[in-house]
């Protein structure tokens, strides 16, 4: 007995996905709120369209969670160390280090609008480059719109190697697809969107003139930030957009010696654009250093340090990752279809060497190293821990509930029957989309992380069904979710709320929904290429 596919179960199958579209899209719910409802529907269709039963849906969703608590793992690891950090004046400072160097525009917005917010990207993620990046922008008096706009450009293209890489985790989880295969297409496709997300970013800021005044600059940063999340993502995703970001910051920091007055011509666009938006000169932030550089740092000097012990000791990262293993095994089982499930492992979280291990150390040795600099307080606790959980609690709820859901539909067969009815409608055409779909899921979810669980496994079985690399599919999902970011609206509303600008999140969606698209369907061209052309016979 197999499935039957035809538009009846195509559309079934279509619904918990269809579901969070309108609730998300239509009628503006949360990622958080609309999660659960996708799942329930996943779990009532799964039931009574694809023949799942009890044994099924239990082993599914155990199978669910222990991936959820994988990538919630990072997430919240993430929020403490940045918490920490921030709650003593480090992200402050780190950021009022920069401006001193130099007046040109260009220079500034490439340091704060790319660099900084993809080192931010790298250490943190969830918003946290927008509701930073954004003020940064805005004290140094550009417009309200393009302070929210360039720093979502700015940092979407680093997403999936960002927040130590949570979205590339979620990737290889929901496609089982190695690591070590996957990451030099993923980065290679999203270091491509780095370069042209860094021209990107000054055209939304001055147009064409702009581009042809910092061409150079851009080109250097974008590039050299793009070379060397590539060659680090195949050495250690996890830490790959964190060091490109702070390379991408000491080469911007390095040019503005050859940058350091403000253009004027520029100077004019951006009084022209400053004086058409209400409100901009009022909006001025003043931020300042709070501690020395290196002090404000050093949480993150921590965590390389830390990381770079667990890679070269020789035995350290296997004995850390074998101790408290959340794993379970579980027996074969199938859908009264005959969709069969394999016997085997879940995903396997050691909890102690694990990545979101990893920044809780950090972030320890980092209070301690601020106490003993005076800057740490015992009441600071409490800020810390409650912000991290304001912070956590809606992804979480969002990544465990879709999570949940695809595994559901993965495994009584509904991923399939979606990606056998597009395959067929699509053929060979359907790669040059693949990135896009990327783009709407992390639309609706908000995250690229949300947009790997959801069509990451949907992706790899449209390649496998047109004979194609799943390699490089995957990684077309992932480079579409990662740009995506840009369009998400819950981190337009973070960004827009910084600065003043609530209720005006269709203006800023305005600037970056053309960027996003053009990028996409670049993405999706080269993707076509490469799947067809170039490495036809890489599976």
């Amino acid at each position: 007995m197999s499935i039957p596919i035809n538009f009846f179960t195509w559309i079934c199958a279509l619904l918990p996905i269809l579901a969070i579209l309108v609730l998300m899209v239509g009628f503006k719910w949360s990622a958080s709120k609309a999660g659960p409802i996708g799942w329930f529907i996943a779990l009532i269709v799964g039931i009574t369209v694809f023949k799942a039963n009890f044994w099924l849906l239990s082993y599914s969703s155990a199978k669910g969670m222990v991936m959820a608590f994988y990538v919630l793992y990072i997430i919240w690891g993430a929020l403490l160390l940045y918490h920490v950090v921030n709650e003593v004046g480090g992200i402050e400072t780190i950021g009022a280090t920069f401006i001193e160097m130099t007046k040109n525009r260009i220079l500034l917005l490439l340091m704060f609008g790319v660099a900084f917010v993809t080192f931010l990207q790298g250490v943190a993620g969830f918003g946290v480059p927008v509701a930073v990046g954004a003020p940064l922008l805005v004290s140094l008096g550009f417009p309200l719109t393009t302070a929210v706009a360039v720093p979502l450009i700015g940092h979407s293209w680093s997403v999936t190697f960002g927040d130590m890489a949570s979205s590339f985790s979620s990737l290889q989880q929901a496609t089982g697809l190695p690591g070590p295969d996957l990451a030099p297409f993923a980065a290679f496709f999203t270091g491509l969107a780095g370069v042209v997300c860094a021209f990107f970013a000054i055209h939304c800021y001055a147009g064409w003139k702009g581009v042809r005044k910092g061409w150079l600059p851009a080109l250097v940063v974008g590039g050299v930030m793009a070379l060397v999340q590539f060659g680090v993502a195949q050495w250690e995703p996890a830490l790959a957009t964190f060091i490109a970001g702070i390379v991408g910051i000491v080469v911007t920091a390095f040019m503005t010696r050859f940058y350091r007055e403000e253009d004027e011509d520029l100077a004019a666009v951006i009084e022209a654009a400053a004086s058409a938006e209400p409100g901009t000169a009022t909006k001025v932030i003043t931020i300042k250093k709070k501690m020395n550089f290196h002090l404000a740092f050093a949480a993150y000097y921590a965590l390389i340090v830390i990381v770079a012990l667990q890679e070269f000791v020789p035995g350290l990262e296997d004995w850390m990752k074998s101790v408290l293993v959340v794993a379970f095994k579980c027996p074969q089982y199938a859908t009264a279809y005959g969709w069969v499930t394999k016997a085997g492992w879940s995903s396997k979280v050691g909890t102690l060497g694990h990545v979101g291990a990893l920044l809780v150390y950090a972030a320890i040795i980092g209070i301690i190293i601020y106490s003993v600099a005076g800057y740490w307080k015992g009441e600071m606790w409490g800020k810390v821990l409650t912000k991290v959980a304001k912070d956590g609690l809606g992804s979480s709820i969002a990544t465990s509930s879709m999570v949940l859901m695809a595994f559901i539909m993965v495994e009584t067969g509904m991923t399939y029957t979606l990606a056998k009815g597009v395959a067929t409608a699509f053929g060979v055409v359907y790669p040059v989309l693949a990135p896009l779909v990327g783009v709407l899921g992390a639309f609706m979810t908000g995250s690229n992380t949300n947009s790997n669980v959801m069509f990451g496994a949907f992706q790899a079985q449209i390649a496998k069904i047109l004979g194609v690399s799943t390699l490089i599919m995957a990684s077309a999902q992932t480079a579409g979710g990662s740009i995506g970011s840009m369009l998400a609206p819950a981190k337009v509303i973070v960004g827009t709320s910084t600065v003043g600008l609530t209720g005006r999140e269709g203006e800023v969606i305005g600037k970056t929904l053309k960027y996003c698209l053009l990028l996409g369907v670049v993405i999706g061209i080269l993707a076509w290429i490469m799947l067809f052309v170039i490495f036809r016979h890489v599976y």
